[in-house]
This record gives structure tokens, C-alpha cells and sequence, in this order.
């Protein structure tokens, strides 16, 4: 196996665009970061952060090892997944929970307005407050929509932390190796799958995971702000759904799924692909129809009716659809119970499931495969292959009006029949010719 870069197909992805490659510029990010005695901020020395400018959100800090090196792998010149980024705000996680961003425990204030792009939280913790932390935090996301990255613990013998783990609508990662917390969720929705996908990293540990989906993230957020056709993908439940769709499951012989379980219980969707995850975001938006075809690979953001939503594609005689993925993601709405000058977090979530059938002249035929989890607000189908045919995925929501993203991928390759018997003729051809 090659290097992480390698592994996490930034390498192919810069071979593929070259010059034009995204590398993160113009995101502007917050990092948050548990103190390393008083010390939360990266350095500002070090030769790959030098020309990096650091707002100190939570007040005088000196460098901290711990910060640096997640800096280093989030957007450092050398190291980074995303070193155009050159704006950081940073704060130490206790100040961030508290009076600093959140305003956890202080129920005169909703959290603060989050105008960067990103938030990483190379951190985790426990805390009395934790339920209301993650819901304040959720609904930060959802009214600002910033895309939250957030870890788990390392070691598999530790349970899903609190903080912030638990989160609905961020990013929960993991690393490639495994070992990281494990057993799903303790409140809000207990025995969600976590993580929701993982990566590696150049100094391994979770926290450097997380730095590069953030930095991945950061790649996608790029490339979408760029291109008004791709204006949707910015919000945080589509780049969610497209860096889990790109997704790779060959490194995890033991990846599994079931019906009502649509992501590993240690890998989740997979490891984390960021050349497949911009292949699906610029292969475009494509919009459900009950009459037309969307491609093989895409992306949609829209918001489901009383019916399901349908999309229909179709692969050509001759060719097979390999490692097809598909995920779908909704947030969970967190909402102020008591309006006034006091806030009451409470949330509701809406139970989604996606299917995939095959289909004959756009209507439904036998149904391949389901993924309808009755507590994840996330579903993933994954097919080895596919063959020749008419196919539809269809949503089923019991919440009308619920907005959702959508990413799907598979790699198109001619049947292996195909192949032989345009080998047999060309062959025969040859004898043929030979033979007058």
C-alpha cells in the first residue's frame, strides 16, 4: 500500500488536475482544540504555517504540539490535504463549549454566528452538559451551514465520546486502522453507527483523521463555490453525503452492511477517497424525473414531497457498473421549545430509507436492496456490481417537506463476455484472413 496521501486518492487527484487541482483557497476554517496545559493555537513558526494568519478566539495562547500537528495535516504547505487555506480561527474547546461559541449551559443565549466554512474539532471529551453541547452544535450547523468535522476517541476499547461524536449533522471520523471508539451512540438516538467514515493520516491518531476530511471538505467546498451549477453542494449534508459516497471498502475485507445497519460498525462507509468524491461533485446535480435518467455518478440536494422521490438510470448491453455506492443524508432539526428570552433545545428527525429496484420503461420492478435504519439519519446501499439494465433508487420519507443530499458512484467496465468474444472475433478474423 502506498503513503496516506496515496490512499486517500489526493495523489490521483492531482495527477488528474494538475495546476488546477483545489487546495483549499478562499475556506476560511476554525480549529478547536482541547488545551495542552493553557495552550490551544498552532505555531505559527513552524516553515508550514508561516505564512498562515491565526485569530486567537479564546484569548493569549502560546503553541500547542497538538494543534500544529493537526494544522500541519489540515492545510500545512507540505503536509496539508488543503494548503491554500490561510485564515484560521482558533479556540480552545472548553471556551468554544462555553461563552466563546456554543453558549452551552446558558440558556439567554442561542450558539454564535459561524461565518467560516469549516469547523474541525480534533478533540473529544465527556460532560454533564454533552446532549445539549451536540444539539447546540447541530443547530449551529444547520442555520449557518458550516461543515462540522468531528472524532472519535482512539483505542477500540473506548466507548463514542459525548463530545462531540455524537453529532447528527456533522462528520464523524475515525481512522483507517480501526482502532478507535466503538459501540454506537448513548443518547439522542441510541446505537447510531459512528464512525461515519475514517481516514489515515501522516501522523496517525484520530485527530489527524479528522484534520484531513476537513481538509477534504475544504477541496469540495472550493470546487462548488467556484462553479454556480455546483452552488448546492456546499451545504453540509451534501458534501457529507459525497466524501461517504467516494468511499472506499477494498482495504476492509471484513465491510459489511445490512438492511437496517447501512454503515460498518468500525469503518463505516469506508476510507476516505477525495479523487471519487470529486468525480461525483462535478459530475453534477441531477434532479429526480420520473421520465428521464440521471448518469452513473452524481449528486442531488432536494426536498422530499408526500411520495418518494425517484431517480431512474440505466447501464448499456455490454457494460457492468462496479462498486456502485450510494448514500443519503438528512439533518436532524433542532429548534428553540421555549421562544422567547430563554432557549429550549429540543430536536425531531425524520425516518428516511433509500431502496434501490430494477426497473422496466421507468416503473419499479423487484426490489435489489434497502437501507431503511431506524435510527441513523444516514442510508448507504453498496452494490459489487450491476448488471446491464434499468434500475431506480427511490426515497421514502414519514416527514414531508425534508430537505436531504444524495451522492452515487460506480465505475462503468465493459462485461467480461463482451470482452472475450470481441477478442474471439478479432481472433477469428485474423485466422480468417490468414487462411485465403
Amino acid at each position: 500500500m502506498g503513503g496516506w496521501r496515496e490512499d486517500i486518492g489526493l495523489t490521483d487527484l492531482l495527477n488528474y488536475l494538475g495546476s488546477s487541482a483545489p487546495n483549499g483557497t478562499g475556506i476560511h476554517v476554525s480549529q478547536i482544540e482541547a488545551p495542552i496545559g493553557t495552550n490551544y493555537v498552532p505555531n505559527s513558526n513552524d516553515p508550514e504555517l508561516a505564512e498562515k494568519t491565526f485569530i486567537l478566539k479564546s484569548g493569549p495562547s502560546e503553541a500547542s504540539w497538538h494543534a500544529t500537528t493537526v494544522a500541519k495535516n489540515f492545510y500545512g504547505t507540505a503536509t496539508g490535504v488543503a494548503p491554500g487555506i490561510n485564515t484560521i480561527s482558533c479556540y480552545e474547546a472548553g471556551n468554544y463549549l462555553g461563552s466563546g461559541f456554543l453558549n452551552t449551559g446558558n440558556s439567554s443565549a442561542p450558539p454564535a454566528i459561524e461565518t467560516n466554512r469549516i469547523q474541525n474539532h480534533s478533540w473529544v471529551g465527556e460532560s454533564s452538559y454533552a446532549q445539549e453541547a451536540v444539539r447546540r452544535f447541530d443547530y449551529a450547523i444547520s442555520r449557518d451551514g458550516f461543515i462540522g468535522v468531528v472524532g472519535l476517541n482512539n483505542y477500540a476499547t473506548n466507548p463514542v465520546p459525548g463530545l462531540m461524536a455524537h453529532t447528527y449533522n456533522g462528520i464523524t471520523v475515525g481512522q483507517s486502522s480501526g482502532d478507535h471508539s466503538r459501540g454506537g451512540t448513548t443518547f439522542d438516538g441510541v446505537g447510531r453507527i459512528k464512525p461515519d467514515l475514517v481516514s489515515p493520516s501522516a501522523y496517525g491518531g484520530v485527530s489527524h483523521s479528522v484534520a484531513v476530511v476537513s481538509g477534504a471538505a475544504a477541496l469540495m467546498l472550493q470546487t462548488a463555490t467556484a462553479n454556480p451549477a455546483l452552488s448546492n453542494a456546499q451545504k453540509p449534508e451534501v458534501i457529507k453525503t459525497i466524501l461517504m459516497a467516494g468511499a472506499t471498502k477494498q482495504e476492509f475485507p471484513s465491510w459489511s452492511r445490512t438492511h437496517t445497519s447501512p454503515l460498518d460498525p468500525v469503518y463505516g462507509a469506508g476510507e476516505l477517497n477525495v479523487y471519487n468524491s470529486y468525480l461525483i461533485l462535478t459530475a453534477g446535480e441531477q434532479t429526480a424525473s420520473p421520465n428521464s435518467m440521471v448518469s452513473t455518478t452524481g449528486w442531488d440536494y432536494n426536498s422530499i414531497g408526500n411520495n418518494p422521490v425517484v431517480y431512474f438510470f440505466e447501464i448499456q448491453e455490454g457494460y457492468v457498473l462496479n462498486d456502485f455506492s450510494v448514500v443519503l443524508t438528512w439533518q436532524r432539526n433542532v429548534y428553540d421549545a421555549q421562544p422567547g428570552p430563554q432557549y429550549n433545545f429540543q430536536y425531531t428527525v425524520a425516518n428516511m430509507s433509500l431502496h434501490l429496484y430494477t426497473a422496466i420503461n421507468y416503473q419499479l420492478d423487484s426490489e435489489i436492496d434497502w437501507s431503511d435504519s431506524p435510527v441513523d439519519n444516514v442510508e448507504h446501499i453498496y452494490a459489487t456490481q450491476l448488471t446491464p439494465g434499468q434500475y431506480a433508487l427511490v426515497i421514502r420519507s414519514d416527514t414531508a417537506n425534508q430537505p436531504y443530499g444524495i451522492a452515487w458512484q460506480g465505475w462503468l467496465v465493459p462485461e467480461p463476455n463482451y470482452v472475450f468474444l470481441g477478442t474471439l472475433a478479432i481472433a477469428f478474423a485474423i485466422f480468417a484472413t490468414r487462411t485465403k
